[in-house]
């Protein structure tokens, strides 16, 4: 029943997503893989898959249903069959499946965001190592890590910070799960693992820039500079001086901080970058990293408590309907939308999926940090069952809260969409928090350890000697 549910939930997500909601940044990135000419702003792999999938369909539908796949069918992996369930696996099904029915994750599958993407590859590599724990034919095994390696490989090309992921996957191979014996054979294991990862990335890099038509441009540079600048109109907001030096005291140097502070937004960079006085004081001091640095070294407080202003916004924003809560329909570039056969504006079962969402914008749905509370319980509750297959769960657990805390250094704007892997980390924690393990023979074991774990009948003495 619990496999059947989810099934059920996916066909209804395409129906009413497909063939997907495209914004600003899918328009860009459709319009790269159709053409192979990549802008530098966006990780190449995600406009890479669209144009490999829009060549056999055109369009995003194909897409859309290969990237769900990679959400819904490791939960039903997951899970496993209904035989055998206590109240703690009904529970978790429960959770799982009002979670997944909710529009958060129902709209959220059908938009067509690196994001999606990236929270989707992780899921589904760390499935894969649950799988291969369960395995007990090497050969399945071994195809299972090998399809983990792939993922990961594809997840860490697909954002800037995935390395996340490969890092905490290697972990949990390496993680004994009942004491410390052979703890030297799994590091090893592990660290093949990561070999096999990182020759998965370069192989998918060197097989974009061939596809490409122009050499690939570097996204991580050109975002380094876009976040190098956001804090350095924050630091000068929170009272950092513009300028070196004598400059310091001016009434030019006053009158920039005061524009800066009227301008300035922790909730995200795009007003305050592109008003006049910000783009002329670029204009004038120009921008190198070295700057940068000098200005957070000199003024470590006023970066801290920009930092500290943005991470607010993106885990527990006080208004969460200026975090781009969800997104429906078409939009984007007019002149790249007729060029790719598509048709701007949302559609009658669009507006019926955003007055499903709108109720839900006031609340814990959508705030990150609600997320990540709920990631930081089930990691207890995985830790203290213990069953084949939870730790590496709670890696994954770690990973979506390690991913989340790297942006109070990077992040640039609170949309919700940025840590959507706390979510779908969550729902394939409750998907394993639903399974039931199997002893050595193959039957559904209701206790909370694994077989392997559970203590096993002492040996039958020996018969009793016979006198010669």
């Amino acid at each position: 029943m619990m496999r059947g549910l989810i099934l059920l939930i996916w066909l209804v997500s395409l129906a009413v997503n497909a063939p997907g909601h495209l914004s600003y940044d899918s328009i860009v990135q459709l319009t790269e893989g159709r053409t192979g000419v990549f802008a530098g702003f966006h990780p190449p792999l995600m406009s890479a898959l669209l144009g490999v999938f829009d060549h056999v369909l055109p369009g995003t539908a194909l897409y859309l249903v290969v990237v769900s796949a990679l959400f819904y069918l490791p939960l039903i992996a997951l899970a496993g069959v209904d035989a055998g369930r206590r109240p703690l696996h009904w529970l978790a099904s429960a959770a799982l499946v009002l979670l997944i029915a909710t529009p958060f994750l129902l709209i959220y599958q059908g938009i067509v965001w690196k994001d999606v993407l990236f929270a989707n590859l992780s899921l589904s590599t760390f499935a894969c190592l649950v799988q291969a724990e369960r395995e007990e034919r090497r050969p399945a095994r071994l195809f299972c890590l090998a399809a983990a390696a792939v993922l990961a490989a594809l997840a860490m090309a697909t954002r800037q910070n995935g390395l996340l992921v490969p890092v905490f996957a290697a972990a949990a191979l390496a993680w004994p799960m009942t004491n410390f014996a052979g703890l030297r054979r799994r590091i090893l294991a592990s660290s093949a693992w990561l070999l096999v990862v990182g020759l998965a990335f370069l192989g998918t890099q060197a097989a974009i820039a061939r596809v490409a038509t122009q050499p690939v441009g570097s996204g991580f540079a050109n975002g380094l500079i876009v976040l190098q600048r956001y804090d350095i109109v924050g630091m000068i907001a929170h009272g950092a001086p513009p300028f070196d030096g004598a400059a310091a005291g001016t009434d030019d140097a006053a009158h920039v901080t005061a524009t800066f502070r009227r301008d300035y937004e922790a909730s995200r960079l795009d007003r305050v970058m592109k008003t006049p006085e910000v783009i002329a004081y670029f204009t004038r001091t120009g921008l190198d990293g070295g700057q940068w640095w000098r200005m957070v070294r000199q003024n470590p407080g006023a970066w801290l408590a920009h930092r500290a202003a943005v991470f607010r916004w993106m885990v527990f924003p006080p208004d969460v309907r200026e975090c781009l809560p969800v997104w429906v329909g078409v939009d984007g570039p007019a002149e790249q939308i007729s060029a790719l056969g598509l048709s701007r504006g949302a559609r009658p079962q669009d507006s019926a999926l955003y007055a499903y969402a709108t109720p839900w914008f006031g609340t814990p749905l959508f705030v990150n940090g609600a997320w990540a509370l709920l990631a930081v319980a089930l990691g207890a509750v995985l830790l203290w069952r213990r069953q084949s297959g939870d730790v590496t769960m709670v890696l994954l657990l770690g990973t979506a809260v390690a991913f989340c805390a790297s942006f109070a250094l990077i992040g640039i704007a609170c949309d919700v969409r940025y840590l959507f892997l706390l979510p779908v980390a969550c729902c394939g924690a409750l998907a394993q928090l639903a399974a039931v393990a199997k002893d050595r023979a193959g039957s559904f074991s209701g206790s909370g350890r694994s077989a392997s774990e559970r203590p096993r009948s002492p040996p039958a003495p020996p018969p009793p000697a016979h006198p010669s």
